[in-house]
């Protein structure tokens, strides 16, 4: 390996002892041209279910490619597909990158891995492809081993500060599993660490959950509804107490693509003037700015100018079931207070008679 190359990790699960072989050759001829291609191949192997999970508690995988006939837990190779079992586990545990390798591509059940990004291919297609797939997918791997590390500096600097000397008194009471309580706590603090670390700045998509992340409505969930977008504007009270309210209300979301896509390819400082003046709602009580987002299949949606004069009424028992399903985003608790604030400092203003000079 050269010193440019970056290393993937992988494991490989794999029950053929002769397949194995195969790897191990094709991997080696890989990492004897590591710098042309791009990066250096590191993996471990194993051969069951449980065996691969062992590994995972060992090792930092950026990648797994599972075979789907693995062998039983006594040593014995079965006609089995014990690699779907693996690869749930995956996509509910661990984010990485996930592909299966299989001469029987008939019995991947994809439906249940819960995640169109985990990659199906045949045996007999050959090794290329999966270098392919690390090749287009190398970058999201590096940025994610990123994450995992920024996640656990920041972690780490709260553990000791705040975590630990709060906690350690609340974790001795055995009747209460506080696991979930102190994930929260730490998941909160890291947040705004990061905020803070990259100067309260965002990314677009950090404005939404893609796809919704609730199973039922909530403020901020943007739907498409009688051919139009909408956002739905009720108070989340209203939303998760089912019966209290008659009415959930959306408001109209009018795209705006055209003219943003305009300002933001020009480099005039009008221009990015104008982009500033849109971000704050144009200058406008009536209107609230959405970013521009990518949607489940990666197809570019907005942006949006939210219409708080041009609003929907639905019966709440409508739509509470009705409007679920036609989600497609929904936005992140760090900006619907924005959405509400104006929403209803819209409708609370007073406003004065005109002036009659008569």
């Amino acid at each position: 390996m050269t010193s440019s190359a970056v290393t993937l990790k992988i494991l490989i699960v794999e029950d053929e002892d002769s397949k194995m072989n195969e790897w191990r050759d094709a991997i080696d001829s890989h990492n004897a041209d590591s710098e042309a291609k791009g990066f250096f191949i590191e993996f471990e192997t194993s051969k069951t279910v449980n065996g691969a999970k062992e590994l995972l508690d060992l090792h930092r995988f950026d990648a797994a490619v599972v075979d789907l006939r693995l062998q039983t837990e006594v040593g014995v190779a079965a006609n089995n597909s014990d690699g779907n079992i693996f690869v749930r586990h995956l996509v509910a545990a661990l984010p990485m990158g996930v592909a299966v390798y299989t001469g029987q591509r008939v019995d991947a059940d994809t439906k249940s891995y819960g995640s169109p990004q985990v990659e199906v291919m045949d045996k007999g297609d050959g090794f290329d492809q999966v270098f392919s797939w690390l090749t287009r997918n190398k970058d999201i791997f590096l940025k994610l081993r990123g994450v995992k590390a920024a996640y656990n500096r920041e972690t780490a600097k709260i553990f000791y500060k705040s975590i630990w000397p709060r906690w350690q008194h609340w974790t001795s009471d055995l009747s209460q599993d506080l696991t979930e309580v102190v994930a929260r706590h730490v998941i909160a603090h890291v947040h705004d660490a990061l905020l803070v670390a990259g100067g309260d700045a965002t990314h677009p998509e950090e404005t939404y959950f893609v796809p919704p992340m609730k199973d039922r409505l909530d403020t901020g969930d943007l739907v498409d509804y009688d051919g139009r977008k909408w956002i739905v504007v009720s108070p989340r009270c209203d939303l998760a107490n089912q019966g209290k309210v008659k009415t959930i209300l959306l408001a109209a979301c009018e795209d705006i693509s055209a003219q943003w896509n305009t300002l933001v390819a020009s480099t005039s400082n009008s221009s990015k003037e104008k982009v500033k003046k849109l971000i704050q709602h144009d200058g406008s009580l009536k209107q609230h700015f959405l970013l521009p987002m990518r949607d489940v299949s990666s197809a570019p949606q907005g942006p949006w100018m939210v219409q708080f004069d041009d609003i929907c009424a639905l019966p709440a028992a409508q739509a509470l079931t009705n409007l679920v399903p036609l989600r497609f985003a929904s936005l992140s608790p760090m900006f619907v207070p924005s959405l509400v604030e104006r929403f209803g400092g819209y409708f609370s203003r007073i406003g004065t008679p005109g002036f009659s000079s008569d």
